[in-house]
């Protein structure tokens, strides 16, 4: 084994007649860091390695600090949502630090996103906008109504909830989506409503973008 992630089960509200399971506290998810850092200690003293590595809620959950890049061991367990808000960020400042916008026309942009990463993408907004004025961002985060409100990342969103919640409001321009949001190779969300049939109800034009920093600048600035 190169590496083990230890990430907090995802409770949805079916769960009738299964195994019962409780949602951890922040206190909770504090002990769990402890707990792994512990061992990342003694891995690195004895191995050379990290090894065990959390998932980015446990430090969202506990509001503590995302670790830096060199602990995450060249980010061996990306796939399995480790790491990826230090990476994310890493990327966004180093893409704004060398960001140009040509035009000074005054715009708003909404970034859509789920209820756990939005935190992050705030932060982020923020620093853009402070060398950006002229373009409004606002992060608006959707509940999952359809999963559970205990199911917080963006990738288990369903069409219908993102409509229902952005129905009405003042998007600006454009909405960015995550990728994530889409079933793979498809303009389609998990419950079957087209990326079509979300911009045609909200009367808004919607972006995809990447999963990385440097693709969501790009987004911001509208380049293509």
């Amino acid at each position: 084994m190169r590496s083990l992630s230890v990430v907090p089960v995802g409770l949805t509200k079916y769960r009738e007649g299964l195994y019962p399971l409780k949602p951890f506290t922040k206190e909770d998810a504090k002990e769990v860091l402890s707990l792994i850092h512990s061992w990342q200690q003694y891995c690195m003293d004895h191995y050379n390695t990290h090894f065990v590595h959390a998932g980015d809620e446990w430090y969202l959950l506990a509001e503590e600090e995302i670790p830096p890049e060199e602990n995450y061991d060249g980010y061996l367990q990306l796939e399995n949502g480790v790491g990826m808000m230090r990476l994310l960020e890493n990327e966004f400042m180093d893409a704004l630090e060398g960001a140009e916008d040509d035009s000074d026309r005054r715009r708003k942009i909404t970034i859509v996103t789920g209820e756990l990463a939005a935190f992050l993408l705030e932060q982020l907004s923020s620093r853009f906008m402070e060398k950006f004025p002229h373009i409004k961002i606002e992060v608006i985060p959707i509940h999952n109504d359809f999963f559970g409100e205990k199911i917080t990342v963006s990738g288990l969103l369903t069409g219908r909830d993102i409509i229902a919640q952005l129905k009405g409001r003042n998007l600006g321009e454009r909405i960015l989506l995550p990728c994530n949001l889409l079933r793979s190779g498809e303009e389609v969300f998990l419950d079957d409503v087209t990326l079509e049939e979300l911009e045609n109800t909200l009367q808004v034009s919607a972006d995809i973008v990447k999963s990385s920093g440097q693709d969501l600048v790009s987004a911001l600035l509208c380049n293509d």
